[in-house]
């Protein structure tokens, strides 16, 4: 108890104390009959659909290599904090048997890059543990015929960029577009069609709304 409470541990065991907190409010909520998972969720109807493997960056690819893409928020949530917290007591718990606690600014940093990479090996395995949920919200391919924004960089024909699209259900979707003719570029902010889906990468037009 004496090294939980150590001035230097203090985010650790804040982080491991939320997740007590969050355990606590979801098993009180399912007694009403409620879910803290469900309501997590619904506030972030988000899909994924860019393949992380492509080498995307922006939000598609760090929530895809974090495995945000395949975990429920609530539970995501939780990995990822009891790993900062585990992460955080293990380099402390170290450091003190050698020469002594490390600073907070030391700690963290390293206590955030270990906890990436934990929710990066053990939320893909436990995302296929986990149930696949049905969703009321559209399939990726009907998708054509949206209007979305590209959110990153200046999409161009055989670079794709990243862009943001709402479906019927107002569930986002960040996937891949690039121009459908060769010459065009549709820099970030630009509202662009969805066209024909080749793999992960959506071929687009730009949107005109006076038409």
């Amino acid at each position: 108890m004496d090294f939980l409470l150590l001035t230097d541990n203090l985010p650790y065991s804040l982080a491991l104390a939320l997740v007590i907190l969050l355990g606590l409010v979801e098993g009180f909520s399912m007694v009403f009959g409620l879910s803290l998972f469900g309501l997590l969720d619904d506030l972030t109807p988000m899909e994924m659909d860019a393949d992380v493997d492509t080498g995307v960056s922006g939000v598609t690819g760090v929530a895809g290599w974090l495995c945000l893409d395949r975990l429920p928020l609530l539970i995501w949530l939780v990995l990822a904090l009891t790993s900062f917290a585990v992460a955080g007591f293990a380099i402390n718990y170290l450091a003190i048997s050698f020469h002594g606690a490390l600073p907070a600014p030391l700690s963290i940093p390293l206590a955030i890059v270990l906890s990436a990479f934990s929710c990066r090996i053990l939320g893909a395995r436990l995302a296929n543990l986990l149930p696949k949920n049905e969703t009321s919200a559209v399939s990726v391919d009907e998708l054509s015929g949206l209007v979305g924004v590209v959110t990153l960089g200046c999409a161009r024909k055989g670079f794709p960029s990243e862009a943001v699209v709402k479906d019927a259900y107002q569930q986002k979707h960040y996937v891949l577009v690039e121009p459908e003719l060769a010459g065009e570029a549709f820099s970030q902010g630009t509202s662009v069609v969805l066209l024909n889906r080749n793999g992960q990468v959506w071929s687009v037009v730009q949107f005109n709304d006076e038409i």
